[in-house]
């Protein structure tokens, strides 16, 4: 019996770390003109909360230039609103405009050092850059200035960027502590499974696979790594249950034709 971990084949340049692929990675930025009321006139807030509330719409529907001049026009009225500020370096970040993203999350952070939502992002954006002591920071400062979900959105997160610098034990810790608050998480589950099938942590391994399998957000991906795993804990009927409908429902699929390669080299 073999026990090599087989990926499932992907195309080219999906095996990056998709921190950026989750709904709920990027906080989605309040606009909090509340907590600067005592620095702005009541006229100034109102145009702030406006500009932002496009700006951040804008930025939902992937217009960068239209989300850009609503920022702007933001700033123009407090220069240095953290929200703004923060907004500003997403956009950038989006842009691919790498180093001016991090001048503005690093002027945001400035303004605003307990702002959570700010925190994450830009810890979000120092992991995706490889920088992951700065990241595990801005994580920390998240998760203890914010509460329920998305203190857990902060905790899974923080356990991707773990995975992504090869910190296994700590990955599977914080994914799983907040995947025990949120049971929602598990549909989002699949490179938690993979981490515990590497841990030898089948069978937790194996009810994250099972649930997602049998549930609408099944994948030809899901199913291939519930083959992999059922594998090494010998069970051939489950195996072949998962094979059955990888061929019945994903035959197209790239992880159905590798089995069928595989089956005739067997």
């Amino acid at each position: 019996m073999r026990h090599d971990v087989k990926p499932a084949p992907r195309r080219c340049g999906q095996w990056r770390l998709a921190l950026l692929l989750l709904s709920f990675t990027w906080h989605f930025l309040t606009v909090n003109v509340g907590a600067h009321a005592g620095v702005l006139k009541a006229d100034a807030a109102h145009r702030i909360h406006t500009r932002l509330t496009l700006a951040s719409a804008y930025f939902q529907a992937k217009m960068w230039l239209f989300a850009m001049e609503e920022v702007e026009h933001a700033l123009s009225v407090s220069p240095d609103f953290p929200e703004a500020l923060a907004l500003k370096a997403l956009i950038f970040q989006k842009q691919n405009r790498i180093d001016l993203a991090g001048i503005y999350f690093a002027k945001a952070s400035l303004e605003a050092p307990k702002n959570a939502q700010i925190a994450h992002n830009f810890g979000v954006f120092y992991c995706e850059a490889g920088q992951f002591e700065l990241a595990f920071d801005q994580f920390q400062t998240a998760h203890v200035h914010s509460h329920g979900l998305e203190k857990d959105k902060t905790s899974w997160v923080w356990g991707q960027c773990l995975l992504k610098s090869g910190e296994f034990e700590g990955a599977d810790a914080h994914m799983t502590e907040a995947l025990n608050r949120q049971p929602e998480f598990i549909l989002m589950a699949l490179e938690l499974a993979t981490l515990k099938i590497q841990l030898k942590r089948y069978s937790e391994a194996e009810k994250i696979l099972d649930f997602l399998n049998d549930s609408p957000s099944v994948s030809a991906q899901s199913l291939w790594l519930g083959m992999q795993l059922a594998e090494r804990q010998n069970h051939e009927d489950k195996k072949n249950q998962w094979g059955k409908m990888l061929g019945l429902r994903f035959s197209n699929s790239a992880q159905w034709r590798a089995t069928q390669v595989q089956g005739s080299h067997d």
